[in-house]
């Protein structure tokens, strides 16, 4: 996933704000309806941004960034791939941009109306990881910019969060999606009639 591919995509959009949060919207979406085609997405995206008309080169971009989040979300494994600066890029933009990934997500699960729901239906696990995200959507990033140095402490502090994020969000995933395994069926060889 390429950050300032999608960025320069976005670009003619400001009403987008960024990369990062987009593809948070989008996980906010499909974690909170996991039957979430990418059409209606994409129409609740371009509602929410009050946008007529788009270029084939975004909806395409859209389209990729919506498959691999999809994929990364429910595939096979933990390959969850999170829409951020890489790391030649300054530190305190990426903190910005993992906060505005985390706005994105709640974003999404209150459009689906997940954030509203009862405690019966959301566990405490996940309401604390809602609170977590909260929390880093409001980063200081101006208390960042403004420190006088920042070296390998503040790299791994960042690298830490951008992982619980990532985990975070597949925790919040599968509560609200749980993987349902289909109902084995008895093989029709089994139940060949014996009696003759």
């Amino acid at each position: 996933m390429d950050f300032d591919q999608i960025k320069e995509a976005l670009s003619p959009y400001p009403e987008l704000e960024s990369p990062s949060f987009v593809q948070g919207m989008l996980i906010g979406l499909i974690c909170g309806d996991n039957d979430i085609e990418e059409t209606v997405w994409i129409r609740k995206l371009l509602e929410e941004a009050q946008i007529k008309s788009v270029k084939e080169s975004f909806l395409k971009t859209l389209h990729d960034l919506y498959m691999t989040t999809e994929n990364g979300l429910n595939g096979s494994g933990f390959e969850l791939e999170l829409c951020i600066p890489d790391d030649e890029q300054d530190l305190v933009y990426r903190a910005s941009m993992l906060g505005e990934l985390c706005e994105g997500v709640l974003y999404g699960l209150g459009l689906i109306g997940r954030l509203q729901e009862s405690e019966e239906k959301i566990s405490k696990e996940v309401r604390e990881l809602i609170g977590d995200f909260g929390d880093i959507a409001r980063i200081d990033v101006d208390g960042l910019a403004e420190a006088k140095e920042l070296g390998d402490a503040e790299e791994n502090d960042l690298m830490e969060l951008i992982e619980f994020v990532r985990i975070g969000i597949l925790t919040i995933n599968e509560e609200l999606n749980p993987t349902q395994a289909p109902p084995i069926m008895p093989d029709d060889s089994d139940m060949s009639d014996t009696v003759h």
